[in-house]
């Protein structure tokens, strides 16, 4: 069994996008990471200028928007998988 090493040099995130329907972290070597939004319900549910308040933390590996209490890291959307709670759209239609 193999396990997933990554460099922390690889997590700079410079900047972060929030679509109608993704998430994009920018990344300092030009990746961009893009995960759906429907992964991270309180995001989902925040309005287009709360999404617009995303600021890169301290350290450069993570992404805040602290008026609706989200954080996310690069290597939970590099590793990737949902908040708790989060509902595929297919299934939340039923």
């Amino acid at each position: 069994m193999s396990t997933l090493d990554i460099d922390e040099r690889q997590l700079q995130v410079t900047s972060a996008t929030v679509t109608d329907d993704s998430i994009i972290f920018n990344m300092a070597d030009g990746r961009r990471i893009e995960a759906p939004l429907w992964w991270y319900p309180r995001l989902a549910k925040a309005s287009v200028e709360q999404r617009a308040k995303a600021e890169v933390l301290p350290f450069g590996d993570a992404v805040g928007w602290e008026e609706i209490d989200e954080y996310i890291s690069a290597k939970a959307l590099i590793v990737g998988g949902a908040a708790p709670g989060a509902i595929p759209p297919a299934q939340a239609a039923e």
